[in-house]
């Protein structure tokens, strides 16, 4: 039984990027983009041209990166079987979205603006500005990055339900092979060239790779919680936090396994 559990930001969605620096040189790009789109515009309008206001008015975009992470924590902690609730609340998450974002930007546009310009920019003109011209695309990206980390995004683990599980596994002990109940077993781990099954009273070799073992277990009670373990919810006795994003599993024998952030859908299942 969890006795309880510590919420902190996690990164999760980003966490699967391979290159931080990437994603910036991607925005940076955006960016310079949006701003030789403003500078064609205005010379086929004949109008005037100022970079520093064009860099300024499209650092709009950056705003996603932070506003996509917490769109991926908050979906992270609700869960709707109701088609038609869930939607809702992503309509309304998604609206929520649009107006924070456009208002963390106005409030950074008018504050720059304030320091380098005379006279400043008003909060209502940029506001009302930013509605007008990038309300639909922002819309539009938010509903559907919500429903893609709603509908699209698979888990980690994906058993049909339907299958019947055992209630004991056979595994080698020396020369001979012992039945250990499923109910039994804590932890299953790698330490290669073997796979480790711990029970209340033993530690059991086997040869078979960890993922051959998972598929033969209930997903309800055995949890994938990092790339070389798994977990039997029912001996978990509380998640905590390493306050840096990370989280631990303390068993009731006091073991602790570590949590993996790749695998943090896997966690909410250590909760029910």
């Amino acid at each position: 039984m969890i006795k309880r559990i510590i919420h902190t930001p996690i990164l999760a969605f980003f966490s699967k990027l391979n290159s931080v620096r990437l994603w910036i040189g991607i925005f940076i790009l955006i960016i310079c983009l949006f701003v030789l789109q403003d500078y064609l515009y205005s010379q086929l309008r004949g109008t005037g041209f100022y970079i520093s206001e064009s860099l300024l008015y499209n650092s709009i975009w950056i705003f996603i990166i932070p506003l996509t992470l917490l769109a991926d924590r908050v979906l992270s902690y609700f869960k709707f079987k109701d088609k038609a609730a869930s939607l809702l609340f992503l309509l309304i998450v998604s609206s929520l979205l649009v107006l924070l974002h456009i208002t963390l930007f106005t409030s950074f546009f008018v504050s720059v603006s304030y320091l380098v310009y005379s006279p400043s920019h008003r909060f209502i003109r940029i506001f009302n500005s930013v509605i007008s011209s990038e309300l639909s695309i922002l819309t539009l990206y938010y509903l559907f990055l919500l429903v893609f980390l709603r509908f699209l995004k698979k888990p980690v683990q994906s058993i049909s339900s339907s299958n019947t599980y055992p209630t004991s596994i056979k595994v080698k002990k020396g020369l001979t092979t012992v039945a250990i109940e499923t109910q039994a077993i804590e932890i299953i781990s790698t330490d290669k060239p073997y796979t480790v099954i711990v029970t209340n009273k033993y530690q059991f070799f086997d040869n078979r790779p960890l993922k051959d073992l998972q598929t033969m277990l209930n997903p309800t009670e055995f949890i994938r919680v990092n790339r070389s373990t798994i977990v039997n919810r029912h001996f978990v006795q509380e998640v905590v936090s390493r306050k840096n994003g990370d989280y631990d599993a303390l068993l009731h024998n006091n073991k602790t396994v570590r949590l993996s952030r790749h695998y943090r859908t896997n966690w909410l299942d250590l909760l029910h």
